[in-house]
């Protein structure tokens, strides 16, 4: 057998396979000889896209995708609030949870603040926070609704609204009671999530099972006409996109932290639903969709600076 030619074992004997016919430049090969009829072996039909991907350009813009592009993190809120308060304003925190960004006003700007939350664990661990930072004498809190505030007209200079519209059941009472009670100078500051067209099927009706949701306030333009329809006027708008996601993603991986949950969440499924409920369960799963799907564009955060329309315009 000489060294252009090899041979495979075929049972008990060699067979030899013809040269390779043409150079390195030929696009064919030719089988000859016992194995085969003579046959033209064309290459891949993919050959040049795999050429393409797989050469420079591609790994140039992966290397481009590791750099940080410093997006905003969620502090940005706090400055942006900043830009409208005084020190000595009264700020009123919608939907105050634990209080953690009313504190943080309070001590930076030198306000005076209220927060109203439904959720007796939320106020409960409002006032631990209050209570840590010495601030008794200088923030309020109230475990209630918006729709039902116990102050006068035109009490706040400033109304915080963060992660509320999304689950605030008849948002046209909500708004009009924020705007009865907000300084005719006043802003409302809303920061808020809605679906985009990317969310469908499957993904839409899983989130359609997260408890704290209404539906309907995921919706931008449905959302928007109830700003109008309670006397609001649109002063800025703020689309966030992804950039808080990647900022929190860069420092603490939050959204990698929420795959994880998810993937051991639905491995323990049947434990989990026996043990807490099919709800539960629906609840969880859908909520750790929520980071990701901000990544995806599927979700879509939008900062809002509303102010008071005149009666005359409205």
């Amino acid at each position: 057998m000489t060294p252009s030619r090899c041979a495979i074992s075929r049972g008990s004997r060699l067979v030899d396979l013809p040269e390779r016919v043409g150079g390195p430049g030929d696009r064919s090969r030719v089988h000859s000889g016992p194995l085969a009829e003579q046959t033209r072996v064309m290459p891949p039909r993919n050959l040049d896209r795999l050429t393409r991907v797989y050469g420079p350009e591609t790994w140039d813009v992966y290397e481009r995708l590791d750099i940080s592009l410093r997006p905003r993190g969620p502090d940005s809120l706090h400055e942006l609030a900043a830009e409208y308060l005084r020190p000595g304003d009264t700020v009123l925190d919608a939907g105050c949870r634990d209080a953690a960004h009313l504190v943080r006003l309070v001590q930076a700007i030198g306000v005076t603040g209220v927060g109203v939350d439904p959720v007796e664990i939320h106020i409960e661990r409002a006032r631990a926070a209050v209570a840590a930072a010495s601030l008794d004498d200088r923030l309020t809190l109230h475990r209630g609704v918006i729709h039902d505030l116990p102050y006068p007209d035109d009490t706040f200079d400033f109304v915080w609204c963060r992660d509320v519209v999304e689950q605030v059941d008849d948002l046209d009472g909500a708004l009009a009671e924020l705007r009865r009670v907000m300084k005719p100078r006043a802003r409302l500051l809303v920061y808020t999530t809605f679906a985009t067209e990317l969310l469908g099927g499957p993904d839409a009706q899983m989130m359609r099972r997260h408890l704290g949701n209404v539906e309907g306030n995921l919706d931008r333009a449905q959302v928007e006409s109830a700003f109008e329809r309670a006397g609001f006027a649109v002063e800025r708008t703020d689309l966030i996109g992804t950039e808080w996601r990647e900022y929190t993603e860069e420092r603490t991986q939050p959204a990698s932290r929420a795959l994880l949950r998810l993937s051991r969440l639905r491995r323990q499924r049947d434990d989990i639903v026996a043990a807490h409920g099919q709800d539960i369960y629906d609840h969880i799963e859908a909520n750790l969709h929520w980071e990701v799907f901000m990544f995806l564009g599927k979700l879509e955060p939008v900062v809002y600076i509303l102010m008071r329309r005149s009666p005359t315009s409205l």
